[in-house]
């Protein structure tokens, strides 16, 4: 005897694949077909602005700190002074490309991110690119090291060149699968502004809100 036109008898099991069944067999119409997924509605992207002035211009809306260099030189002339005016030292860093920049410099590192009572935490990291549909700075653990090094931070500096600049958000989608191929970063982490704010009860989470403030330090190789 059946019921519903299933029988009674059969296991929950058999029940289940039947649904299955009927449901690969019924043909529903398509929705949202009318939908143009070709085009740019999502924060359009004008091709005449070029990419580098429309990630600059959002991601200064968005807040951040940007600073352009002509050469490596100058940049790492800047960062020790930086760091000697402001009291950075040791900059925490895991970005094995950082500490080779400066390898030959006086500027001290540390990869201890754990230590929580130190103030004015300062890390330095590079990035895999630069999007300017969003003004956003994608990072990856391949590159910067440990997700600590952008989450625990009072104070976020990017260092990037413009030849990381992508004109898109899809273009950096891409980007990653030409470069690690079946090698994919566990984490990848798209970063447009700061992100620390406060619980309900007002208090800060270090490590879970990230940082105050972000700067792109963008260096002509």
């Amino acid at each position: 005897m059946s019921v519903f036109g299933y029988n009674k008898d059969c296991t929950s099991k058999e029940q289940i694949l039947t649904k299955v069944r009927e449901a690969i067999l019924e043909k529903d119409e398509k929705h949202f077909s009318t939908i143009n997924l070709q085009d740019d509605t999502w924060l359009p992207f004008d091709e005449e602005d070029g990419a580098e002035f429309t990630f600059v211009k959002r991601f200064k809306e968005n807040g951040g700190i940007f600073m352009y260099f002509e050469e490596m030189e100058h940049f790492k002339e800047a960062m020790q002074q930086f760091v000697a005016e402001n009291n950075w030292s040791p900059l925490l860093t895991t970005s094995p490309y950082i500490k080779e920049i400066f390898a030959d410099s006086e500027i001290e590192f540390s990869d201890d991110y754990r230590d929580m009572e130190r103030k004015n935490k300062v890390s330095i990291i590079d990035c895999e690119c630069m999007i300017a549909q969003t003004g956003s700075i994608m990072v990856s653990d391949a590159t910067a090291g440990s997700r600590a090094a952008y989450a625990f931070a009072d104070t976020l500096i990017v260092v990037a060149h413009p030849s990381q600049i992508v004109a898109k958000m899809k273009d950096a989608f891409w980007l990653m699968k030409e470069k690690y191929c079946d090698n994919q970063p566990a984490i990848m982490t798209i970063i447009s502004r700061s992100t620390r704010s406060t619980d309900i009860e007002n208090t800060l989470v270090i490590g879970a809100y990230g940082f105050k403030q972000i700067a792109l330090f963008l260096v002509e190789e």
